[in-house]
């Protein structure tokens, strides 16, 4: 079984996003290379980063572009390799005659680990994409690795699910600008409470707006703050993630017992 790393740096990445997949893929690899530079082990990018996230730029994507979006995936799974820095990224997929709203995660060697498709999808998502209908949970470098996606944030009942799979650390990509940055307090209160609860670390990355309803940042289990980005900022935020805070989380224990019991008779 592998040793899990008492200490994992990660990076989220708030970059710019637009609706062009070459634009945003070169955005991507500079923000790989910068946060390999730091030293992190694993890259958070923001929802639908490759594509550009359809309901912002009012037009859904033909199924004859998803080609391209392969090849940039692949792109990055190269650089993942080169640069050995795991990664989770966002980017619109074509499945089955839908567009689905995708996380990706991919190895420090640039294997697929896994990816999951947004559930909770907002009133203007459901115009665009296909809901998914499962949480994932993944393994990297000895770490339970979960994912959610923007509108996620809102709903406990996603990271229970991913409790109940063991999960210690979540990468969130939001795609969350353009208006209502009355917002970002009450994300920020989302995100440090989903850590609290479940006893987790929260890597979120957003995209660097304008006018962002959340800001990209790094929460330990206790729900405090490791890393905050400047509002509408594009920056690489990183953090050291001691490992060993989860299982230190008096929370995560006595939540998930109450949880699975219920009230007491």
């Amino acid at each position: 079984m592998e040793k899990k790393a008492q200490t994992l740096r990660v990076a989220a990445a708030q970059i710019a996003i637009g609706g062009e997949i070459e634009a945003n893929l070169q955005a991507i690899l500079k923000a790989m290379h910068q946060s390999a530079d730091r030293g992190a082990g694993l890259a958070v990018f923001p929802e639908a980063a490759i594509t550009g996230y359809s309901p912002d730029l009012g037009r859904g994507r033909p199924p004859e572009d998803w080609p391209t979006v392969q090849a940039a995936l692949e792109r990055i799974q190269e650089a993942a390799q080169r640069r050995h820095l795991g990664v989770v990224v966002g980017s619109e997929a074509w499945e089955e005659g839908d567009w689905v709203n995708r996380l990706y995660a991919f190895s420090e060697e640039g294997a697929l680990l896994g990816y999951y498709d947004k559930v909770h999808l907002t009133r203007a998502d459901w115009r665009y994409y296909r809901p998914g209908h499962k949480y994932v949970v993944v393994p990297f470098q000895g770490v339970r690795l979960g994912l959610q996606i923007c509108y996620d944030a809102r709903f406990p009942e996603g990271y229970r699910a991913l409790l109940d799979q063991g999960v210690e650390v979540v990468a969130q990509g939001f795609y969350g600008a353009g208006t209502g940055t009355w917002k970002v307090p009450v994300l920020e209160a989302h995100l440090r409470s989903r850590a609290a609860e479940n006893g987790c670390f929260v890597v979120a990355a957003n995209v660097a707006g304008p006018l962002q309803i959340v800001v990209s940042q790094i929460v330990d289990p206790l729900g405090l703050m490791l890393a905050r980005a400047n509002q509408d900022w594009p920056e690489i935020i990183v953090a050291d993630l001691a490992l060993e805070r989860i299982q230190e989380s008096e929370a995560r224990a006595d939540f998930l017992n109450t949880y699975r019991r219920g009230p007491e008779a």
